[in-house]
């Protein structure tokens, strides 16, 4: 019962960051900030990361039922997940320092600016 709690979860996890992925996505789409794109680059890793861990938990718990059947093991999903985090964090960090939307003295950056067409 407690896989199953996991894998249901971590469903709803992916669908809470799915949200937060497309408000960036259309500001970006909208603003064409780099920011706003690693932004939401971030957050859609995140969502495919639990999405692929919540499937590599049911290969798990099908493999506890069906000892014949291929499946993931526990060591290889934390490998996967740790080095999937580390992208994610990249990401947002690339996000976060990023130059060209930087401010100054309060005035808006030239990544807070869209241009004129």
């Amino acid at each position: 019962m407690d896989d199953e709690m996991a894998i249901v979860i971590r469903l709803v996890v992916a669908a809470c960051a799915a949200v937060p992925f497309v408000v960036f996505l259309v500001s970006y789409l909208r603003t064409r900030m780099t920011r706003l794109l690693l932004a939401a680059l971030g957050f859609g890793i995140f969502m495919v990361k639990e999405i692929l861990l919540a499937a590599g938990m049911f290969t798990i718990v099908i493999k506890e039922n069906k000892p014949d059947s291929p499946a993931v093991t526990h060591s290889e999903l934390v490998l996967l997940e740790g080095v999937i985090d580390l992208a994610i964090i990249l990401l947002f960090m690339a996000a976060v320092l990023w130059k060209k939307g930087a401010s100054v003295d309060g005035k808006t950056g030239a990544g807070n600016q869209k241009d004129s067409v």
